[in-house]
């Protein structure tokens, strides 16, 4: 579908470029031709106009549109144009998460800085009464600037026994209770409970894991092997893999990924300030992120090419 699509205009868009791939449909880069400028469009495969799938989202259009914060993409527009549905939203330069973690792990300092954006964007999220269920590196991206961005709302939900719980829509009650990544989702997910902002805290925590240690804390590739090791929670501390994480920072990852929800940072916002407080000042040596983006720019341009 993404070769046949590029070049495709429809309303005032036009498809560019295939920006990759997900669950609920494939994303572009396109253009905007009334306001001249770049937009990332979702559309829905032509196998997956059956009416669950038009309807979840519409869906993630309704739940983006109720968010504003730097940390979230931002949705501008949502409709159909013959057989096409689409949803066009904020583009964001830069590389996903999952790209900038293939040269290992990052500096403590850039965990802190990323991971507490992170945690102010799920905050934000939380408390207009939306839970993300599907963090993880390939739905963060970082611009060449350092910031980070929320992406993919496709398979998120209003929070249980939250502010807009009870007066959900059809299309937010049949999204599937397990959708998500399982190997950085929270064990209460797999145990069928409904989702919360601390099953957010926790794939966070995997996520913070992941930019220490190189690594996700479950990797098992054996579904049933990687589901136990979830439920048990049991995992390496990221200094025994990685030795120049520091203890604060250690505490609040493990913290992040405790088993027992009770147990996590209540509040996103609680996270975002226990990582704002292990930020060493500036004076100390610059962060390595901005020759990192520029590598990984570099790359990008040459297996375009």
């Amino acid at each position: 579908m993404e070769a046949a699509a590029v070049g495709c205009a429809f309303a005032h868009y036009r498809l560019d470029a295939p920006l990759g791939t997900g669950g609920m449909g494939v994303v572009f880069l396109g253009r905007d031709t009334r306001l001249c400028r770049p937009v990332a469009i979702k559309v829905l495969p032509s196998d997956r106009l059956d009416e669950r799938c038009r309807r979840r989202l519409r869906q993630e259009a309704l739940l983006l549109s109720s968010l504003s914060h730097p940390n979230i993409a931002s949705v501008f527009d949502f409709g159909s144009h013959g057989e096409i549905d689409y949803l066009v939203m904020e583009y964001v330069p830069g590389v996903t998460l999952d790209v900038l973690l293939r040269r290992g792990p990052l500096e403590s300092n850039e965990i802190a800085r990323l991971g507490a954006q992170l945690a102010r964007g799920l905050s934000a999220a939380h408390m207009a009464g939306v839970v993300h269920r599907d963090i993880k590196p390939g739905n963060l991206r970082v611009t060449p600037e350092g910031l980070l961005k929320i992406l993919d709302f496709g398979v998120a939900t209003f929070a249980a026994g939250g502010p807009r719980a009870a007066t959900a829509t059809t299309a937010i009650e049949t999204t599937p209770s397990l959708a998500g990544t399982i190997q950085y989702m929270a064990p209460e997910r797999l145990r069928g409970d409904r989702a919360d902002p601390r099953a957010d805290i926790f794939s966070a925590g995997a996520v913070l894991y992941e930019m220490a240690c190189g690594r996700p804390p479950f990797s098992d590739p054996h579904p049933v092997r990687l589901i136990e090791a979830i439920l048990n929670g049991k995992v390496p501390r990221p200094s025994q893999v990685n030795r120049r994480v520091p203890a604060a920072l250690e505490t609040i990852i493990l913290r992040a990924l405790d088993p027992h929800p009770a147990r996590r940072f209540a509040r996103a916002g609680d996270l975002a300030r226990a990582l704002e407080g292990v930020i060493v000042p500036a004076s100390t040596p610059r962060s390595s992120l901005p020759s990192l983006m520029r590598w990984t720019t570099r790359m990008a341009a040459i297996l375009a090419w």
